[in-house]
C-alpha cells in the first residue's frame, strides 16, 4: 500500500508493468497531453496543406484552425466515451445474461480494463487521429479477451447494431472499423495488457475490517465504495496512486456516510510513520472522486462537431488524402527485409 523503502523488497503491485511504466505525476500529464495535442495539431494542419494542393480546397484550412480542439476539450470528449464504455457493456450484458458469454463477475472488471486502456491509449494518441468512438469499441473488444471473457466479434457487435436499426439509421458499427484498430491500440499500450483495479483491494478491505466493525453497517459502506471506485476509473487517480490506495480512499468516502472511523481500523494495521505517508494520498483521492464532473451530453455533441472539421484527413478514409496515400502504398511492391 505504502511504497518500499529503498533497498527493501517490492510489494507486489510495484512489480507490474502498470506500476513502473503507467504512474505520472500531475504535471507530468499535463505535459504529455500538451505536447501530443500540439503534435496533432501539427500533423492536421500539414495534411490539410497537402491535400488544398489535391482539390483546391484552402478553406479548409481556415475552417480547421478555428475549430481545433485543446488539450482540455480533448479529454472532455474522451471522458464522455469513457462513459459510453459503461453504456455499452451494459447493453452486452443484458443481451447476453441468458448465456455464459459473460459472466457477471467479471463485468466490472471488463470495464475497468477497458477505461483503462483507452485512457493510456489517448496518452499517446490524439482524437484528431484516431475519433474516440472506434477506439472505444476497440479497447472494449480487447478487454472481454484480456478479462478472459473472450467473444466472437459478431457477437460482439450485433447489439450495437440492432440499436442504430431500431433507430432508424443507418448501421454504422462494422467489424473491421473494430478489427483494423485493434494492432494500434496494442502498439499504444506498449504490449502491456494486464490492468490492476480497485475492485479487489476494496473487497479484501471489507473483509479485514469486519472485526472492527458492525458488519451489516461495513456492508453498506463496501457497497457504495463500489460506487465511488466506479468513478474513481474516470479520473486520472490511475495514473497517480496504487489501486490499494484508490480503494481505500473510497472506502473512507463510504464509511463517512455510515457512521464509520476507518482511521480506528488504520491505527492498528499500520505504524505513525506509514499513516504519516498515507494520510496525505487517501485525502487527494477523495477530492478527486467528489470533484469529478462528467462531460455532458450536449458538451460531447458540440466538441464532436468539431472535430469533424478538424480531423486528419491523412487518417480518415473517407478523405481524397487517405485514399491518395493508400493507393500509392497498394501500387508500391512488397521487399522483404531478406532480399
Amino acid at each position: 500500500m505504502v511504497s518500499a523503502e529503498p533497498g527493501s523488497k517490492l510489494q507486489l503491485f510495484e512489480q507490474t508493468s502498470q506500476y513502473r511504466h503507467w504512474r505520472f505525476t500531475p504535471e507530468t500529464l499535463e505535459t504529455l497531453r500538451a505536447a501530443n495535442n500540439k503534435q496533432g495539431v501539427d500533423r492536421v494542419l500539414h495534411a490539410l496543406r497537402e491535400e488544398a494542393h489535391m482539390d483546391d480546397q484552402s478553406s479548409r484550412i481556415s475552417e480547421a484552425t478555428t475549430n481545433l480542439l485543446s488539450p482540455f476539450e480533448e479529454l472532455q470528449l474522451i471522458n464522455h466515451y469513457l462513459q459510453m464504455i459503461v453504456r455499452t457493456i451494459t447493453a452486452l450484458a443484458r443481451k447476453y445474461r441468458e448465456t455464459n458469454m459473460l459472466r457477471p463477475e467479471s463485468i466490472n472488471n471488463i470495464k475497468a480494463t477497458a477505461i483503462n486502456y483507452m485512457k493510456r491509449f489517448y496518452l499517446h494518441n490524439v482524437v484528431f487521429d484516431y475519433p474516440p468512438k472506434n477506439t472505444m469499441l476497440t479497447c472494449l473488444y480487447l478487454a472481454t479477451k484480456a478479462e478472459n471473457s473472450f467473444m466472437k466479434i459478431e457477437d460482439f457487435i450485433r447489439p450495437l447494431q440492432d440499436a442504430e436499426g431500431r433507430k432508424g439509421g443507418k448501421v454504422q458499427t462494422k467489424s473491421d472499423d473494430i478489427l483494423d484498430l485493434e494492432f494500434v491500440v496494442i502498439q499504444s499500450l506498449q504490449f502491456e495488457l494486464a490492468v490492476h483495479h480497485p475492485y479487489r483491494a476494496a473487497y479484501g478491505f471489507f473483509l479485514d475490517m469486519q472485526p472492527y466493525y458492525d458488519v451489516a453497517v461495513l456492508k453498506t459502506a463496501y457497497d457504495r465504495t463500489v460506487h465511488f471506485n466506479d468513478i474513481s476509473l474516470f479520473t486520472d487517480l490511475v495514473f497517480l496512486y496504487q489501486p490499494s490506495q484508490i480503494a481505500l480512499g473510497a472506502f473512507k468516502l463510504a464509511a463517512k456516510e455510515v457512521d464509520i472511523d476507518v482511521d480506528v481500523y488504520l491505527a492498528q494495521r499500520f505504524d505513525a510513520r506509514a499513516l504519516e505517508v498515507l494520510f496525505p494520498i487517501l485525502e487527494d483521492i477523495q477530492d478527486v472522486i467528489l470533484g469529478f464532473k462528467n462531460t455532458t451530453t450536449n458538451e460531447a455533441r458540440a466538441i464532436d462537431r468539431k472535430l469533424i472539421l478538424c480531423r486528419n484527413p491523412e487518417k480518415n478514409p473517407a478523405s481524397m488524402l487517405y485514399k491518395k496515400k493508400a493507393a500509392e502504398q497498394a501500387d508500391t511492391p512488397y521487399v522483404s527485409d531478406s532480399d
